[in-house]
């Protein structure tokens, strides 16, 4: 039994790390800048929100709360997954949780996508935001630029991150 338990506390521990070196370690986005991400998104219910390096799920859940879209969450860290997954079932809202690198996720089928990752991430997965993400989608960035794109606009409060967001295609 014991045994168990040290594989169990390795593969949390493992993964979680693993998650960290990928370029998302667990930081949460503050709970005052939820709401004005919501706002900013502007998304309308069956539209599809995905959050890259997701953590326990919470800006999923408070977007999908505050708009009816559905989201997903991309995260690779195991016990954040399972926290979030846990989450998401209980909330009863249209939320699911992905255990996946976010590398490998298409997001073709995506109206908007989150991200509070690491500055050298952003320019790693900028390529596949260009080939997958459809004309008028948004992506909004968490205290980091894109490298490279021109915000849309940036969301600026006092005391709080910036939000920069981006529209796929906007002239």
């Amino acid at each position: 039994m014991q045994a168990i338990a040290v594989l169990l506390f390795l593969l949390i521990a493992i993964s979680f790390a693993y998650a960290a070196w990928r370029g998302a370690p667990w930081v949460p986005t503050r709970r005052q800048d939820m709401e004005r991400l919501s706002r900013l998104l502007d998304l309308k219910p069956g539209q599809r929100f995905y959050d890259l390096g997701c953590g326990d799920g919470r800006v999923c859940l408070a977007v999908s709360r505050a708009s009816g879209a559905t989201g997903v969450g991309v995260e690779l860290s195991i016990l954040q997954w399972v926290i979030g997954s846990v989450r998401a079932r209980l909330s009863g809202l249209p939320v699911s949780m992905r255990l996946a690198d976010m590398d490998r996720i298409s997001l073709a089928y995506a109206d908007a996508v989150y991200l509070f990752l690491l500055p050298d991430v952003y320019a790693r997965l900028r390529p596949n935001f260009e080939r997958d993400l459809k004309p008028g989608a948004k992506v909004v960035t968490y205290v980091w630029p894109m490298p490279g794109w021109e915000a849309d606009r940036i969301d600026h409060e006092d005391g709080s991150a910036d939000l920069h967001l981006y529209v796929i295609g906007a002239p």
